[in-house]
């Protein structure tokens, strides 16, 4: 098959799905709640995402050739699998159009504040559908090479530590108390979103049953980290007071930053950010289009009509208060058929002894 992938393969699409867009901006999510602690709320969102991706394994091994949309109709019947698979679809769908939405501002505000919003989204869309038209091969192999600008975003971020730190910003650790640290580690999970494209990506892998999980418990752990890492050094550069003002910490803290032969080392690390962004916004229309579940003659069509609703998502106003109500619902959306239907739908399958092999009812 074509779409077949490895388990090498599929740990680098894991960590282009998830590490995007949302990065900038987590350390202002985050402290709005978790305040100073807000590093120890991305720690714990992590371990959350370890936990659920348990779940995704016990229940794909019990239908190792499904995806998502199938395993709803194999558990719950056609009907009301179709009826969640509406959901699920809407889902991805949603989530891409949030994401070129923000990352169409980002790129207005940071890079090309004259260009219309429009024409940056017709050329980052025009590019995503191209690639997610082709074989799932294909976009896993396109991952593995864009996962090498990692190395060159963890050299930019140096630089951010040759600003003034004060780590007594810190102290006392835990002092916002267990309950906003909690409710911190709810935007670093949206921010982590993109792990639940396994349920869709799991058939395709060569060897499925041995090594899955370890594979995507290491890339758990590697995004944990990276996200970690750049909630604590923004942490240690700004106050709570500084964080509340900027919508991306994370520019913020090199933009600064300017040498005889290096100017705007902002720019420079959103230039790299532009390709971890993107692979964001492709793995949901992907996810999407394999949701609706068009055959194989009819998914580039899928794919394209997909593109036409993100990119019509992406023409809403992008005013704050707009975009903040549109994040509130998709976050919403995003619980349930991400952590909700999936353990439901272990459990139904535990207690009714459902497995690839028995009867659909």
């Amino acid at each position: 098959m074509t779409n077949n992938i490895t388990k090498f393969q599929l740990f680098f699409i894991f960590i282009q799905t998830q590490v995007g867009v949302g990065l900038l901006s987590l350390p202002h999510e985050v402290q709005k709640s978790a305040k100073t602690d807000g590093w120890l709320s991305t720690l714990i969102a992590g371990v959350a995402v370890q936990l659920m991706l348990v779940i995704y394994w016990q229940l794909l091994k019990r239908f190792p050739t499904l995806i998502y949309t199938e395993i709803t109709q194999k558990i719950l019947g056609v009907f009301l699998g179709r009826f969640l698979n509406l959901f699920i679809y809407l889902n991805f769908i949603l989530v891409g159009g949030l994401a070129a939405i923000l990352f169409i501002k980002i790129i207005k505000l940071w890079l090309l504040p004259l260009t219309p919003g429009w024409i940056i989204s017709l050329m980052i869309l025009t590019a995503c559908v191209y690639l997610a038209i082709s074989d799932l091969k294909v976009i896993a192999r396109f991952y593995v090479l864009a996962s090498s600008l990692i190395l060159l975003l963890a050299i930019t971020s140096i630089f951010g530590w040759f600003t003034p730190k004060e780590f007594h910003y810190l102290l006392p650790i835990g002092s916002s108390g267990y309950k906003n640290i909690v409710l911190g580690s709810k935007n670093s999970l949206l921010a982590m979103l993109g792990f639940e494209g396994l349920l869709f990506l799991f058939p395709y892998l060569i060897d499925n049953k041995k090594g899955v999980l370890k594979t995507i418990s290491l890339a758990n752990i590697f995004i944990t980290l990276i996200y970690t890492y750049f909630v604590f050094i923004t942490l240690i550069s700004f106050s709570v007071d500084q964080l509340a003002l900027m919508r991306e910490p994370v520019l913020n803290l090199l933009r600064g930053i300017s040498y005889k032969m290096v100017d705007r080392v902002d720019l420079i690390f959103l230039s790299i950010w532009i390709v971890p962004m993107a692979t964001s916004t492709i793995s949901y229309l992907y996810f999407a289009s394999k949701s609706a579940g068009a055959k194989k003659e009819h998914y580039p069509k899928v794919v394209l009509f997909n593109g036409l609703i993100i990119f019509l998502i992406t023409l809403i106003p992008h005013e704050d208060a707009i975009v903040t109500i549109f994040n509130k619902y998709v976050s919403y959306l995003s619980y349930v058929v991400v952590f909700f239907i999936p353990t439901l739908l272990l459990i139904l399958s535990i207690l009714l002894k459902k497995n690839e092999m028995s009867e659909s009812t």
